[in-house]
């Protein structure tokens, strides 16, 4: 809360609020998911994200699921991307080896499992209830709200279902705290953002910045408008 930290996904609904909703003490298990159907056309951050620094991913999910009491996380990726579904595969064997998840990590009495699931490629998969319907075996469509995820949500149990940058920004904002996280950024909109620019620019990519940047520094950075193109108008 401290932090600032917004929901990446595109709602910006503050990530410490939304880990408070869930009730404790209720004697049913709880729910994390990390929402990677990256569908919508031009976003790309999520999916590179996943492929160079899956282990962020993973750290984010343990502290997030330590905090509201989840005992088993998901991540729902979308079904094109098989090359990342492999990778993070790969990546949560490798924590399970190393004593990072499963009974009792690292002797602090906190058990966690991640499961990684594969999409089938349904655009509508990216809104949450229709991804938490189509995480329990049924057709993805979008349920009515309340009530909201966070009472009934997974299996009609808790759960939090957040952006993959956004639990990915976790790990940095524990180790160097919420004050130099809320040091980037706007006033109403703290810390720091991953942007994907493309389209005719010379360097297209993408491009971590503090939320407030211009577009005019964003194409900066992307190596400006391509020669003999003059900027028309950008989404």
């Amino acid at each position: 809360k401290e932090s600032g930290l917004r929901g990446r996904g595109g709602a910006g609904f503050p990530t410490g609020m939304k880990w408070s909703f869930v009730p404790q003490g209720d004697g049913k298990p709880h729910y994390l998911v990390v929402n990677a159907d990256e569908s919508e056309p031009g976003a790309c951050k999520d999916i590179p994200l996943m492929l160079a620094s899956s282990q962020h991913l993973i750290e984010g999910m343990i502290i997030a699921s330590y905090a509201i009491r989840a005992n088993h996380a998901f991540v729902y990726i979308r079904g094109e991307v098989p090359h990342v579904i492999r990778r993070m595969h790969a990546a949560v064997r490798d924590a399970y080896d190393n004593g990072y998840l499963g009974k009792n990590i690292l002797g602090s009495g906190f058990d966690l499992d991640i499961t990684v699931h594969g999409g089938a490629g349904a655009y509508i998969c990216g809104e949450e209830t229709a991804l938490l319907s189509s995480l329990e075996g049924m057709r993805g469509q979008p349920r009515l709200k309340p009530p909201f995820p966070a009472v009934a949500g997974l299996y009609a149990c808790p759960t939090v279902v957040n952006n993959v940058e956004t639990i990915a920004s976790v790990p940095a904002i524990i180790r160097n705290g919420g004050d130099w996280y809320a040091s980037y950024g706007t006033e109403k909109s703290k810390g720091i953002k991953v942007f994907a620019v493309s389209g005719h620019v010379n360097k297209p990519g993408i491009f971590e910045a503090p939320l407030g940047i211009t577009m005019r520094e964003l194409l900066g950075y992307a190596g400006g408008i391509r020669d003999g193109h003059n900027l028309k108008f950008f989404v």
